[in-house]
């Protein structure tokens, strides 16, 4: 009897639950597996195209039914074990993890054009983020980027806490994100997880204010869509000042840094001590970038960035950025897509014996759809400044996908890497922690939407 009761009384709840809100629930996953060559090994492995191996994931949402108010949950199961950052900066154990992802956030619309939201937010929720993703973004990625395909031209979410977008009228939008919670804004490196472990540290108004993002967009029929924004980033250093520079900057290919593996297989981290000779600070990033959607069949999106640092800093800090892409439909089967950028850099930090400060990248790609349900991609992509020796690196893939259904497909594909580029998971650094000047991937991709 008891049991009837409870089963009645939760049917009416979720009935009633029914009536005023709608619940969804959905998922997007790709998983790469396949064979490699990272250099040194002939390898077996997985990954998803960003790295780490996530299998398996959920994404709940809820909206009320006059549409003022909801939330946003993604979580996911990670395969892979997240490495810990002890106090005193060195690197500890590890543990495989089931984590919040993108999202993880609370809305509501108090007027029809204020949209308040508290949370985690993925990069692309300011609905902002300048996108131009093809080739091998969408397989393995390699190394060699000015920029990455995802906010190419325009920077995405800037920092979790508060988030308000704004529609004042038709064609325009604000959005303004705070760091409002209890931890101090800082760069995302090792450093700043072991400092942060050990402080209860919460954010004054002014390192709020100063950590911000402020952008707004402006659609013009017919022609595209300007946008504007500000994303604060506030640091300094002080005189007389030491810190721990850790190997996350080796790309950078600053000399200062080593890779020691003499004592064990495994690599082992390390990190050297700079003590700052002046003051010095970091402001934030200005970002401005134009779509244009004029012409049929065309898209052209560019972007510039202009960090305001002083040099002393932070010497890998980007001074400028200037990025482009463009994509033509030439037929109902068949799109182009090309890329690139160039970045000058605060100070003398890439290449051979950190005598270069600037680089550039280009890419071209070609989407092709062989028949119903079957298609092929192609891409080609140089960075200079990319490899070993401050000589640039090529990356190449070339695949081919078949749909499953209306809901995902498998792929296979062939793609490689020069002087020490590498590819993300499967063709990655060898034992080593070093590549050779070759890397290639035999990669098999599975994905799903629902």
């Amino acid at each position: 009897m008891k049991k009837t009761l409870i089963a009645v009384a939760a049917a009416a709840a979720l009935t009633a639950t029914s009536a005023f809100a709608e619940i969804t629930f959905g998922a997007w996953l790709r998983s790469i597996t396949g064979v490699a060559s990272n250099g040194e090994d002939i390898v077996t492995g997985t990954s998803n195209s960003w790295g780490g191996i996530r299998p398996s994931r959920v994404n709940v949402a809820g909206t009320s039914e006059d549409g003022n108010a909801g939330f946003k949950l993604d979580i996911y199961f990670n395969a892979t074990k997240a490495q810990t950052v002890n106090a005193d900066g060195t690197f500890g154990g590890s543990t495989q993890v089931l984590e919040v992802g993108d999202n993880a956030y609370i809305w509501v619309k108090p007027a029809s054009s204020v949209q308040l939201a508290l949370g985690k937010f993925d990069g692309g929720e300011t609905g902002l983020r300048g996108d131009f993703c093809y080739g091998s973004w969408n397989w393995l990625r390699p190394g060699n980027w000015i920029a990455e395909d995802e906010g190419l031209t325009f920077n995405g979410s800037h920092t979790n806490g508060l988030m308000a977008k704004i529609t004042p009228v038709d064609g325009l939008v604000a959005v303004i994100q705070l760091p409002v919670y209890n931890a101090k804004w800082g760069g995302n490196n090792a450093e700043y997880v072991a400092k942060t472990a050990t402080e209860d540290a919460k954010n004054t108004i002014e390192d709020t204010f100063k950590n911000g993002m402020y952008a707004a967009a402006y659609t013009i029929e017919g022609l595209g869509t300007l946008k504007a924004g500000y994303f604060g980033s506030y640091a300094e250093h002080k005189k007389g000042e030491t810190t721990k520079e850790y190997l996350l900057a080796n790309k950078y290919k600053d000399e200062t840094w080593s890779l020691d593996s003499s004592s064990s297989e495994e690599p082992e981290w390390k990190y050297n001590s700079k003590t700052y000779t002046e003051d010095s600070e970091q402001i934030g990033t200005v970002n401005v970038a134009f779509d244009f959607n004029a012409v049929e069949n065309l898209y052209v999106t560019v972007g510039a960035f202009f960090g305001i640092a002083d040099k002393e800093y932070n010497a890998w800090n980007e001074k400028m950025k200037f990025t482009a892409g463009a994509s033509y439909q030439v037929s109902d089967a068949m799109k182009f897509s090309v890329s690139g950028g160039y970045v000058k850099y605060q100070d003398k930090c890439t290449g051979k014996d950190g005598k270069d400060d600037s680089a550039f990248g280009i890419g071209a790609g070609v989407d092709y759809v062989i028949m119903d349900g079957l298609n092929a991609a192609a891409d080609l992509r140089y960075k200079s400044n990319a490899g070993g020796d401050s000589d640039g690196a090529i990356s190449f893939l070339v695949g081919v996908t078949k749909n499953v259904s209306s809901n995902g497909y498998i792929g296979v594909g062939f793609q490689g890497a020069t002087n020490g580029n590498g590819l993300t998971g499967i063709a990655g650094a060898n034992k080593n922690g070093k590549n050779d000047d070759f890397v290639w991937a035999v990669p098999v991709a599975l994905n799903i939407w629902l």
